[in-house]
This record gives C-alpha cells, sequence and structure tokens, in this order.
C-alpha cells in the first residue's frame, strides 16, 4: 500500500477537517503499538487510531476499538495525563515525509493555552509515537530509535528531532531539476523515490505514467519536476480500493492507471483505508490461526502415524502365530521320536504334507519345546486381539485428524476457525488457556441455501454436522460427499418429495464444500436422515449410512441461493 506521504497529505487534510475543535475524552492503548484517541467534534464522537506497528503502521478514523487492559500500560498513562480534555487545534503532515503533527490546546482554571503536539512517526519499523511540549519531549511509544544512519535517543525535557532523511529531498527542491534532467524514461521510477522524499515505489510509477501519458518521450529536468509537483499537490482525489483476483489490495488516493484490477470507490480516504485494512487484518488473523491449527493437526497425525507403525510391527510379528502352534502340535505328536540334546528337527505337516524344519531348545526336553511354542502362539493370540483394537482406534484417530485438516481447507472466515478450535479442545488436542476459559465462541447459524422453495442446511465442521445431522427429521434428505470428508447437508423436506433438478443443486453445494472441491465432477450421496447413525463413542462428524442413492455432479457454490450473506 502507498501509505506514502502523498497518500498522508490528503488524509491529514481530512482528519483536520474532523477533529479541529474537537475534545479528547478518552485515551486507550490495547497493545504496545496501538492508541486511541476518542474525540467529541460536538457533532459525533470519533476514534482517532494510532497503530505503529512495524508492519502495519497507520493513521486514521474507525468504528470499532480494540479491548484494552484492565491496567494502562505506562505511555497510555502519560498520554491521559497531558492529553485528557485537550482539544485538536490541527493534523498536519511535516514536510513531505510519513510523519503527521498533531497540535493540541488545554485550557483550564488553572493554566492557560498550554499547546502540546503529538508526533506519530510512520515509517515501518522506525515508526513511533511521540508526546512533546515547547519543542522537547514528554514521552514516547518508544524510548529509542536505532536508525540505518544512526541512533536517535528520545529523553524526556530534551529537544525532539526528527528522524534522518538521508540525501533525499523536498518535491520543491530546485537542486531536483539537475537529477532529473535528461534521465531516461524507464530509470526515472528508481530516481524518484531515491531522490525525493515520502513517495512509495507505485506512486512513484504512477507518476512517470501520468508523465508519459502528456506524450513526453524524452525528460526534460524542469518539465518533469513541475509534472512532480503539480501531481503531488493538485491530482484528481476519487479514494478508492483495489480489488485483484477477488482480493483486496490495496488502497489509493484515486484509481492509478498503473494497476490492474478493479475498484471500489469511496467518498473519503479514511474509509477507504479502515475498508482495506480491517479486511488486510481480517486475512493475517485468518492465515495466521488456519497455519497454527494445521501445525497443531500435522503434528498429532505425526504421532497417530508413528504409533501405527509400532502396532503393525507388532501385528506383524503376531502373525506366525499359527506356525507356532502348529510346531508344538506336531512336536507332540512326534515325541516318542524325539529326544533332549536335538537343536532341531525335522517332521511331516500333516495339513499340506510338507516337511517343516523345527528349531529346539537343547537344554529342554521334547514336551518342554511343545509347551513353549504354544506360550508364544497364546501370547501372538493376546497380542493380535490387542492391537486389532489399537490399530481400529489410531486408523479412527488419523481419519478425524484428516478430516478436521479438510474442514480448515474448506473454512472461510476466522469464525469457523475458532469453532474448529473449539472442537479440538474439546477432544484434548488443544490445551484451554485459563483467560479463554468462560468465554463463548460466537458461533453462526449453519449455511443456509434456498433452493427453489426448499430449505438447505450446510455444516461447516465436526461439531456442527453432528447437530445438523441429529436434529434433522426422519424424512429430510442427508447429503454428503462419497469418497471425500465434506461438510453434512440437510435438505429439508417438510413431508414432500425433494425434485431432482433441487437435489442436483443440493448436491453441486455439498460438493463444493468438500474436499473434492478442485478436483472436477466429485460423486454426492443422498439418503434419508433415517438411514444415517452414529455409532457409540464415534468421533465428532463420523456417521455411517446406508439404502443412498448417488449423482455425479460439478462443485457448485450457488451463491445466488444463500440466504446468511
Amino acid at each position: 500500500m502507498p501509505q506514502d506521504a502523498y497518500t498522508l497529505r490528503y488524509l491529514c487534510k481530512e482528519l483536520n477537517l474532523i477533529l479541529k475543535g474537537g475534545k479528547v475524552n478518552r485515551i486507550t492503548q490495547p497493545s504496545n503499538d496501538v492508541l486511541y484517541l476518542t474525540v467529541y467534534t460536538g457533532k459525533r464522537t470519533e476514534k482517532l487510531l494510532l497503530n505503529v506497528n512495524p508492519s502495519n503502521p497507520r493513521i486514521g478514523i474507525v468504528e470499532k476499538e480494540e479491548q484494552s487492559p484492565l491496567t494502562a500500560p505506562n505511555f497510555c498513562m502519560l498520554m491521559r495525563k497531558h492529553l485528557l480534555s485537550a482539544s485538536v487545534e490541527s493534523v498536519e503532515l511535516v514536510g513531505f515525509d510519513r510523519i503527521v503533527k498533531i497540535d493540541f490546546r488545554l485550557s483550564g482554571e488553572f493554566f492557560d493555552n498550554i499547546k502540546k503536539t503529538l508526533y506519530v512517526e510512520l515509517m515501518g519499523r522506525y515508526s513511533n509515537i511521540i508526546l512533546t511540549e515547547d519543542g522537547k519531549v514528554l514521552g514516547g511509544n518508544r524510548g529509542i530509535n536505532m536508525f540505518d544512519d544512526g541512533v536517535r535517543p528520545l529523553i524526556v525535557s530534551k529537544p525532539y528531532v526528527f528522524p534522518p532523511v538521508g540525501n533525499k529531498k523536498l518535491p520543491a527542491d530546485q537542486s531536483l531539476i539537475e537529477i532529473f534532467d535528461k534521465q531516461s524514461i524507464e530509470t526515472l521510477n528508481s530516481i524518484i523515490t531515491a531522490n525525493v522524499q515520502g513517495i512509495a515505489d507505485i506512486t512513484a510509477k504512477e507518476i512517470v505514467k501520468t508523465f508519459v501519458d502528456k506524450g513526453h518521450v524524452e525528460v526534460n529536468g524542469q518539465e518533469f519536476f513541475d509534472h512532480l509537483n503539480e501531481f503531488l499537490y493538485n491530482s484528481s482525489f476519487s479514494p478508492c480500493v483495489l480489488i485483484n483476483n477477488e482480493q483486496i489490495a490495496d488502497v489509493f488516493v484515486y484509481p492509478y492507471a498503473n494497476v490492474k484490477g478493479e475498484f471500489i470507490r469511496f467518498e473519503k480516504l479514511y474509509l477507504a483505508e479502515e475498508f482495506y485494512f480491517e479486511n488486510k487484518e481480517k486475512i493475517k488473523n485468518f492465515k495466521a490461526k488456519r497455519d497454527r491449527l494445521v501445525a497443531i493437526l500435522n503434528s498429532a497425525i505425526k504421532k497417530v502415524k508413528k504409533r501405527l507403525t509400532a502396532i503393525k510391527a507388532k501385528e506383524k510379528d503376531a502373525l506366525s502365530a499359527e506356525e507356532n502352534r502348529i510346531k508344538g502340535e506336531l512336536i507332540f505328536a512326534n515325541i516318542y521320536q524325539l529326544k533332549q540334546g536335538q537343536k532341531k528337527c525335522v517332521l511331516q505337516n500333516y495339513y499340506d504334507g510338507s516337511e517343516m524344519e523345527i528349531e529346539l531348545n537343547e537344554f529342554l526336553s521334547p514336551s518342554k519345546n511343545a509347551e513353549n511354542y504354544y506360550k508364544k502362539y497364546n501370547k501372538q493370540k493376546r497380542t493380535l486381539s490387542a492391537v486389532a483394537i489399537q490399530k481400529e482406534m489410531a486408523e479412527s484417530e488419523l481419519s478425524y485428524y484428516n478430516s478436521v485438516l479438510d474442514e480448515i481447507g474448506l473454512s472461510e472466515d476466522i469464525d469457523e476457525l475458532k469453532i474448529i478450535e473449539k472442537e479440538l479442545t474439546i477432544s484434548g488436542l488443544i490445551k484451554e488457556q485459563n483467560q479463554t476459559k468462560g468465554r463463548q465462541v460466537e458461533q453462526k447459524p449453519y449455511r443456509s441455501y434456498k433452493v427453489k422453495g426448499f430449505l438447505l442446511k450446510v455444516g461447516r465442521n465436526n461439531i456442527e454436522n453432528d447437530k445438523l445431522t441429529s436434529s434433522a427429521r426422519s424424512n429430510d434428505l442427508w447429503i454428503h460427499a462419497k469418497d471425500y470428508h465434506s461438510s453434512h447437508a440437510i435438505l429439508e423436506q417438510n413431508g414432500q418429495e425433494a425434485p431432482k433438478d433441487v437435489i442436483k443443486i443440493s448436491c453441486e453445494i455439498c460438493a463444493y464444500y468438500s474436499k473434492g472441491r478442485d478436483g472436477g465432477k466429485t460423486e454426492i450421496v443422498y439418503t434419508q436422515k433415517k438411514n444415517v447413525k452414529k455409532p457409540k463413542g464415534a468421533k465428532p462428524g463420523f456417521v455411517k449410512y446406508d439404502n443412498y442413492e448417488s449423482i455425479m455432479v460439478e462443485p457448485d457454490s450457488h451463491k445466488e441461493c444463500l440466504q446468511d450473506k
């Protein structure tokens, strides 16, 4: 995103118009990098967000506020001490850099017209919030800034010093004319970003494109200098968010011509930025939670597979049980011709007529050797019986974990992941945290579709699938992918018989919410709910069914039928 000085300049103009004259009546700090100032403007209350997270620095007006800790951090207490009841005098950009300056004025019974200034430095990993009075530091969000070209200590009562800008110049600096003169069009982009303050690469590309669109094929220093300043200070204003491949990609002062995609227009830039950042944060949180759940499941799957390998090794070893029984039986049958001291013997196997070589313990009598083989046989029989149960449990556990992995892959928002997280907590795979105990995960209803007058409900996780299936009426249609994990879907028939086209659409929706979504045509089964049974003690989402029909369909979300949009 071009959260550069060009964009911030327009944003500061908006914030100044909205907040000027407003009074600060609340200050909160939910985390180290995030601060909220609640300002009453006389017409309404606005929430000013100051975020100096290195990966996501921003300033803007927002609707919602993050939950704050019960004990306010030290910097928050400092801000409350100096700025509560203060009036906002102005919001403006410092020079042409990514620094926003907010002036406050305090007046009261015991003091008159005290001016305090808050500097919000939105500079990536160097971002900071610094409160000053008479040019001297009162405190900062970070006590020290380490810049590439030196250290800038922020010491209370010492003068506030602006961050270093290196060799970059203000856009109006006449010395840029010589730098631009006779450069090639192809190099202009990098020349701008290397020599002009506060311009992002994508904005530099737009400046060059608009210059070329005017018919320029060569660079005259004075002409390009004039064009640069005309662009930065007199561009058209039409805030928008860029949508590329159905993803929210960027936010701009106006629709840049050098980017591809569709634009959503907004009346105000701060509204466009709130929409962009809110969705970006949702995507970030969604990916973080998804990756965490996937990592937990992959670790559990690895452990189960290791256990299965050990079980199968025991099973393989125990498969010789029948052979040991036959050996013991043959020794007893031929005990009259065997003597103690023999290390082995060759006896005829009367079951198949073959000759069988049998190892003997030379220090034991033939009868004791036979007893040993029977002991091995009985032990192996017990082992086979035990490992059969262990193997079934491990395979069931593995199947369950894989089904949850599929659920995660089919999840579309963080609320669905939270329900899956709750499911894994209940199953004991995730340890419940003390701070989350007692908090209920807000659960949305099932996905609901209206298919030509019939209601189709689609589960989004194993817990929901169980509830959906168990609550269905006996003549409702239960729908599921045949060879893949999928959501359980219930088509309510209400005593009627759903037409074939309704069943087909319902099966297409079920196929869309299955692991076979990207594999082309998928076989979907459907049967009346009375034919669906959940075995006692089965994992969430696991059922058995019979007396079903099946249909091959192409996965289709049928968004036009979705009710809970």
